[in-house]
């Protein structure tokens, strides 16, 4: 796929596991996949809070996520 080219299909169907994503990348990614319409799995190393935060977020945005 050519950077300028959009995907055509939505991720709705889809779920992704997003390790790290507590916080940083990880975060940026999970949201993305969970704006885009996948129902996201959280997976942190150690910080649960954090971790449950960015679910609450997908949460209040319309999306689904589980933090592990």
């Amino acid at each position: 796929m050519e950077a300028s080219q959009t995907p055509s299909q939505s991720l709705s169907d889809q779920v992704a596991i997003v390790t790290g994503a507590s916080r940083g990348i990880g975060k940026a990614v999970a949201l993305a996949l969970a704006a885009e319409g996948a129902k996201v799995v959280i997976n942190y190393a150690s910080s649960s809070e954090a971790a449950e935060q960015v679910v609450a977020a997908i949460s209040e945005a319309g999306g689904e996520a589980l933090a592990l």
